[in-house]
């Protein structure tokens, strides 16, 4: 019943551009509101490949603008999945997004997909987005935002933005929502800026379960299998379906009243002639993972509060500059303490004491920036790729799952005080082509070197004959050495879309997304192992 409403929307929606043309072929206005677009290609979920048959349409009427993304996956054996039509938050993923004005407006607000959010230069939140596993995962955030627009004829102007990253994760297991923020900030000739971001549930990234097992796919050795979970001995076979758990060539058995070591060694070891004798299976330790129930009964938060001010120096049409600081903290409550409980020794101060932003007219933006952070600090905590980092798990000496956050991480390499400098620099030439490229180089006084580069380069739309768009992008946050191509990290994300126009309104656009997860827990990525790669092909069709 759900797929047949869901098709039926898809038909109705498909129907409004013929619509909207009146009987005598007159145009009435509307179709110039209307855009849609066919996808016809191949993704990759869950390791399966499928083809995808998805139709994004978008309306924008004044200030109100829709996107949607109706998708179908068919299966190399011709049938249609149903991952994405069993559950009620699978029809809120149909909605991409749904927005009103812009950020620079009085009111100003969007559900859906969230591209970029980042307050006051990144020093907590830099270029968060929670559609980086789209379409593989889809997130269902919102941000808004409210400003005194005719600050001039006020005298203050006061401004608030918001965002909660996944309303999805309220309706899980945990009814604790995982990352939000806000900045407050009062402007007159100089602004102050109040801001605060936390990850109230990091543990909601477990919540993941594919096969419905209770046990999260990040942890599961088997997600794809609800009778199995745990391979202690890491042999291929489930532990519930192994008589050699741990590995040693001893098959296992479990006591039973009158099944004394004389019967085993009588007639039952003979039957097992390739293992070199027995044991008891309450004698075996085996691997422990956690239920998502359990995860979610005590978990941390992890908090980072900052302050701005900006003062400007000069102002006019086609120039201005300012200065301006700002001062962080980084924090976390382990599920057992309190904000209350919290003192100097549980938070780390990181700040840009003086910084210095140019802006040309729309040719060129700079920043350049002294920065000095107290141990463990890490500027650009909630990043881009933050959903990918933000929980992993360890084994203890008994082998158990023990469930980690971003901040354990942190914590685990012990980043010693530093200082350094930090600075950008976005180049438009003629709207013909955009480079946007950020550097942070930090040193410790032990010698220690922790960098930051990050670069974005497009050519915007119908710029390049035959071309509908072009973009390239390489992240590399907080590592040692970002030029280490060959050996990435789990702060490493990069990818490139291409779109050519076939004429027609038909083009095809190719999506590649690369970036590690560290999946077994030991601190170092494999790249030919511990990849995540999401790319796609569509052939699209424009109206």
């Amino acid at each position: 019943m759900k797929k047949t409403c869901s098709l039926i929307v898809m038909l109705l929606i498909m129907m409004i551009p013929f619509a909207v043309q009146a009987e005598d072929g007159e145009d009435t206005g509307l179709a110039s509101m209307f855009e849609t677009g066919f996808g016809i290609g191949a993704v990759t979920i869950d390791g399966q490949l499928y083809n995808q048959i998805a139709f994004r349409p978008t309306f924008t009427i004044s200030k109100l603008s829709m996107g949607l993304d109706l998708a179908v996956y068919i299966n190399a054996e011709g049938k249609i999945s149903t991952h994405n039509w069993d559950e009620f938050e699978d029809y809120l993923n149909m909605l991409y997004y749904l927005s009103w004005a812009t950020k620079y407006d009085p009111f100003y607000i969007r559900l859906g997909g969230l591209d970029e959010v980042t307050f006051v230069n990144g020093i907590s939140i830099d270029r968060y987005t929670n559609m980086l596993e789209y379409p593989v995962k889809k997130r269902f955030g919102t941000e808004f935002g409210i400003s005194n627009k005719n600050k001039e004829e006020r005298g203050i102007a006061l401004s608030f933005y918001g965002f909660i990253a996944d309303w999805t994760e309220i309706a899980g297991v945990s009814t604790m929502p995982g990352l939000v923020g806000g900045r407050f900030a009062v402007g007159g000739f100089l602004e102050v800026g109040l801001s605060a971001v936390a990850d109230l549930n990091p543990f909601n990234a477990f919540e993941d379960d594919i096969d419905g097992d209770g046990y999260a796919d990040l942890m599961d050795m088997f997600p794809l299998n609800e009778n199995f979970h745990v391979d202690t001995d890491g042999d291929g076979v489930a532990d519930a379906a192994d008589v050699d758990d741990d590995g040693n060539n001893l098959w296992e058995y479990t006591p039973v009243p009158g099944l004394t070591t004389e019967i085993i060694d009588t007639y039952i070891n003979p039957m097992f002639p390739t293992y070199d004798g027995y044991e008891s299976i309450d004698s075996i330790e085996t691997i422990y993972i956690p239920t998502i129930d359990t995860l979610m009964t005590q978990h941390p938060a992890v908090f980072s509060a900052s302050a701005d001010i900006t003062i400007p120096i000069i102002r006019s049409s086609g120039f201005s500059m300012e200065l301006y600081s700002v001062g962080a903290v980084l924090g976390y409550l382990d599920g057992n303490t309190s904000v209350m409980d919290l003192t100097t020794d549980n938070v780390f101060i990181g700040t840009s004491p003086v910084g210095i932003g140019i802006t040309v007219s729309n040719f060129l933006t700079a920043k350049l920036e002294y920065r000095w952070a107290q141990e463990n600090f890490q500027y650009g905590f909630f990043d881009r790729n933050y959903d990918l980092n933000r929980v992993y798990f360890v084994q203890d000496e008994n082998q158990n799952f023990i469930a980690k956050t971003k901040y354990d991480q942190l914590l685990a390499i012990n980043l010693p005080e530093s200082q350094g400098f930090y600075g950008s620099i976005g180049i438009n030439i003629a709207n013909f082509f955009t480079l946007d490229c950020n550097y942070m180089n930090m040193i410790s006084g032990l010698g220690d070197v922790l960098q930051t580069f990050q670069v974005e380069a497009s050519v915007p739309k119908g710029t390049i004959p035959l071309v509908s768009e072009v973009m390239a992008y390489y992240h590399r946050n907080n590592d040692q050495n970002p030029w280490d191509f060959k050996n990435p990290s789990e702060r490493t994300v990069m990818g490139a879309k291409l779109g050519m126009d076939l004429g027609g309104g038909v083009s095809i656009v190719y999506n590649y997304m690369l970036t590690y997860r560290d999946m077994n827990g030991d601190a170092v990525i494999d790249p030919k192992t511990e990849n995540v790669t999401i790319m796609s092909v569509e052939t699209g069709f424009n109206f």
